[in-house]
């Protein structure tokens, strides 16, 4: 199959919430895994891995300016050296 036939679609970004959604984790991933990373922000407030999928995971904040401040501070972060988090708000 050729490079070029393949349609890769965007993760879309939307209107800024308290809700990140992380897409690109290792399939290691873990429900431990995760709090340990967010827990160095006050505002983290939980996560939740996407049932069946553990490259997806969703990851609430106290509010839309932490949860921003949060996703620029890690957008792009290598959980393992293949895996750069991509980061963008949930869809509400």
């Amino acid at each position: 199959m050729e490079l070029s036939a393949v349609s890769i679609e965007p993760v879309p970004d939307y209107l800024p919430n308290c809700i990140l959604f992380l897409t690109n984790l290792p399939k290691e991933t873990n429900e431990i895994m995760l709090p340990m990373l967010f827990n160095q922000f006050p505002s983290f407030k939980k996560e939740c891995l996407v049932p069946g999928r553990r490259d997806m995971a969703f990851v609430e904040f106290a509010n839309d300016e932490q949860a921003g401040a949060v996703r620029d501070a890690l957008q792009g972060f290598k959980i393992t050296p293949s895996h750069a988090m991509k980061i963008t708000y949930a869809k509400k």
